[in-house]
């Protein structure tokens, strides 16, 4: 069996890398060597237009490139046969080039890892639909954009297109905002241009009515910040239906309705054929007016989290307020959010 040098991209950190070079056994097959000097044969024509020390360059980002995406594909499973047959595909390739041709001129590690990414995504989808449009469009916008403002639309998809499963009680909620929210917040970046220059891309539109950040998590996360009932406003409530009651997360003496959000107590409603529907309003009605005001909402969340002062100062004082994302915005958004937190996305909730 042969070996050959292959460059390896390995991550040790959150905002570090190292480049390990070094012999690999050579389990690629004749469709990654085939695959390999297609996807330089299609770039050649790029790094022939620089010149001198700037060739240099182009050329050992090239080879970088062409090693990071292959060694992701081999992580998200690809065998080589399946790349090689994609890449007889003109799109993939066409989505390729502008990669490839956005990272050798940037040069960036952050946009390496979004556009490797991106194009991983692409491969995945071998059917003409809405989501490999959006995705082959990202590729060629991303390179269009800074970090800061990819973290606006991470910020924006996360608190309005997702929500967390795993949010449940005031540990979990917080542990979700250290780790998924607060990383994508700089206060500084709220200049108008930035939101102005996602609109030229497409990756959003600004809307004329704005959304507080107060009633995302009320809408959200109601659950947390429900006031609360005595047991005597309740009736008889609590024991016709007692595991749709439990103790008030912020008043803990007082009865709430057990569920995160309205939209998991109408789920869980729905699933109860013999309870009258009378009564499945009254409890609807009851979380939605049993809920904190959206400034009790704000204190409660910067007194015991005083780091989340800076993002609903950056929410009040930025355009964010107003952003709607597109197909593009959202895939760049779920994209910038793997990056940072690691975290993945089923695209096709929403595309």
């Amino acid at each position: 069996m042969t070996t050959q040098p292959i460059e390896l991209s390995q991550e040790n950190k959150r905002g570090s890398q190292s480049i390990q070079i070094g012999q690999q056994n050579n389990y690629y097959g004749m469709d990654y060597q085939n695959t390999k000097a297609l996807c330089l044969d299609l770039i050649k024509n790029e790094l022939d237009i620089y010149k001198d020390e700037a060739e240099k360059i182009a050329r050992e980002r090239d080879e970088h490139f062409l090693a990071t995406f292959f060694n992701q594909l081999h992580e998200e499973k690809f065998d080589d046969e399946t790349i090689f047959n994609e890449f007889k595909n003109p799109d993939m390739q066409y989505s390729y080039i502008e990669a490839q041709k956005a990272y050798i001129r940037l040069g960036t590690s952050e946009l390496e890892t979004i556009l490797s990414n991106l194009l991983v995504d692409r491969a995945k989808e071998k059917q003409r639909s809405l989501l490999q449009i959006a995705l082959a469009e990202a590729l060629t916008v991303v390179p269009m954009l800074l970090p800061e403002q990819l973290d606006i639309l991470a910020l924006s998809f996360r608190l309005r297109y997702t929500k967390s499963l795993i949010v449940n009680n005031f540990d979990s909620f917080f542990k979700y905002l250290e780790t998924s929210i607060i990383p994508h917040v700089d206060d500084s970046q709220i200049k108008e241009s930035l939101f102005q220059h996602l609109v030229y891309t497409k990756a959003g539109s600004i809307d004329i009515a704005e959304i507080g950040l107060e009633k995302i998590f009320a809408h959200t996360y109601g659950g947390l910040f429900l006031s609360g009932y005595t047991p005597e406003e309740l009736g008889d409530f609590p024991n016709k239906y007692p595991d749709l009651f439990t103790h008030c997360l912020q008043f803990p003496n007082k009865l709430q309705i057990n569920a995160i959000s309205y939209e998991q107590l109408t789920k869980i409603l729905d699933t109860k054929d013999d309870m009258p529907l009378d009564d499945k309003k009254y409890l609807q009605e009851h979380f939605e007016q049993n809920l904190l005001s959206e400034q009790e909402i704000n204190n409660f969340i910067c007194d015991r989290m005083p780091n989340c002062k800076k993002l609903f100062n950056y929410w009040e004082k930025s355009n964010i307020k107003y952003l709607s994302l597109t197909s593009v915005g959202i895939v760049l958004g779920a994209n910038r959010c793997k990056q940072i937190s690691g975290d993945t996305f089923n695209l096709n909730i929403w595309i």
